[in-house]
């Protein structure tokens, strides 16, 4: 297994322009991992212009929001075992999987979308990744945005375990991932692809 180098984002100068961030299906007869579509925001801290609180003071009854804070190593973490359950899902094609590791919205409501054309289609998939490297890009508490940047290879597998794959070719892709916090933790909302360059 090849190690995965973790950067965080003052680690180097910050890169000049980026390319505009592009919608990428790799799931699409060749599994869609990004969906590209914004989710509304989550609840954010209460701003100086907000009303007063009511029960000021912790009154009996209130409770305080809780601290979703990670460490940069924490966050990282936290990313690799999101992304190892996604490709669980996708590997076994089973949707009960999905809130394991994406929030509510638009990137949900795709996975959910191709794990069921997969299942109508009989497959399963298995995602192959090579020289990852992840840059932890923001690590706040309210959200989390990895830059990982790797090699990816999909299979489509039929029930009898027969290489069904008609298209797709291993791409070496960019894609930025937002994480945020939910009552059972932090999990992804958003994945774009900012760059994708196939390797055929």
């Amino acid at each position: 297994m090849q190690e995965t180098k973790i950067r965080t984002s003052g680690d180097d100068d910050p890169p000049t322009e980026r390319p505009q961030w592009v919608r990428l299906v790799a799931i699409a007869l060749a599994i869609a991992l990004v969906a590209g579509l914004l989710i509304a925001a989550i609840q954010g801290v209460t701003s100086s212009g907000a009303d007063p609180d009511p029960n000021p003071g912790g009154a009996a009854g209130t409770n305080p929001q809780p601290d979703f804070s990670l460490t940069d190593e924490e966050a990282i973490e936290r990313f690799q075992e999101l992304e190892h359950r996604q490709i669980e899902a996708y590997r076994q094609a089973d949707i009960t999987l999905v809130s394991d590791f994406a929030g509510p919205g638009p990137f949900k409501d795709q996975v959910v979308r191709e794990l069921r054309k997969m299942r109508k289609d009989d497959v399963t998939a298995v995602l192959r990744s090579k020289g990852q490297e992840l840059l932890l890009v923001r690590n706040e508490s309210t959200e989390i945005t990895i830059q990982e940047t790797a090699t990816i290879d999909i299979q489509f597998l039929d029930e009898a375990g027969r290489n069904v794959t008609t298209k797709g070719e291993p791409q070496r892709l960019v894609i930025e991932w937002q994480l945020e916090p939910f009552d059972t933790g932090w999990l992804i909302t958003e994945s774009v692809a900012v760059e994708s360059v196939p390797l055929g």
